[in-house]
């Protein structure tokens, strides 16, 4: 799927591998610090969206990984969670432009070493989907193929990335031996793959960037306690 942004013509920030360092499975086994993934945040295509998109107190983001691998791993993002919106944390919302994604959504019990859900789902190509309030969630590409995926999100936080760090990455790893439980997390669900049905909710046609002419349907991401009803309908867990 054709990106509707031009991101190109926005500088990327990028995210080196030495940058991964503190969540990898094996950091041992990094020795070339290459570009792991390419952000392009606050992306549009011209002016006049660029200021609808700030006044709504939105953020258009790209996110580009190319296939990699560090050890047994497969390439990555770092990882975060977001902070408290009200009694809720802010939603996230992603769609697969190009590629295959996998994403590790896990959320936190009493202490940031205790996952009291988690949710490994695989996002195709044309997907969106919602990232619910109160999970962190890790992106992975493990394909042979460039993963190129977008996201909308309020502009008015800072991402939370401290626990991901305190605790070398999310709660598993993906390799090529396949999902290896990270022993930092003193407790942790068994592996637990959802189905996204996130266009139960948000039904997106074509690029999700097309919703910067109707804002009002994504208010969700702001005052996520206002809809709490619909993330309950995102994930079904088999």
């Amino acid at each position: 799927m054709r990106p509707t942004a031009n991101f190109d013509r926005f500088e990327a920030d990028i995210r080196y591998a030495f940058d991964l360092k503190p969540v990898l499975y094996q950091p041992e086994m990094l020795s070339e610090n290459f570009p792991a993934y390419f952000m392009y945040r606050d992306s549009y295509r011209n002016d006049e969206e660029k200021e609808r998109i700030r006044k709504a107190g939105l953020r258009f983001d790209y996110t580009i990984t190319p296939p990699n691998r560090i050890g047994k791993e497969y390439i990555k993002t770092y990882g975060h969670y977001h902070p408290k919106a009200g009694e809720m944390s802010y939603p996230e919302v992603y769609q697969v432009l190009e590629g295959r994604a996998v994403f590790v959504l896990q959320k936190r019990g009493e202490t940031n070493d205790v996952i009291e859900k988690l949710a490994i789902v695989e996002v195709d190509e044309g997907d969106v989907i919602i990232v619910p309030p109160e999970y962190g969630h890790v992106m992975i590409n493990r394909t042979d193929e460039k993963l190129i995926t977008s996201n909308w999100v309020c502009r008015d936080f800072k991402s939370v990335y401290m626990p991901y760090t305190e605790l070398r990455g999310a709660c598993y790893y993906l390799t090529v031996d396949g999902w290896i439980r990270n022993e930092r997390y003193r407790e942790v669900p068994e592996l637990t793959f959802a189905r996204n049905r996130t266009k139960k909710v948000l039904n997106v046609r074509g690029d999700m960037y097309q919703l910067v002419d109707s804002l009002e349907s994504l208010e969700f991401l702001k005052k996520p306690d206002e809809y709490g009803d619909i993330f309950e309908e995102v994930l079904e867990f088999q």
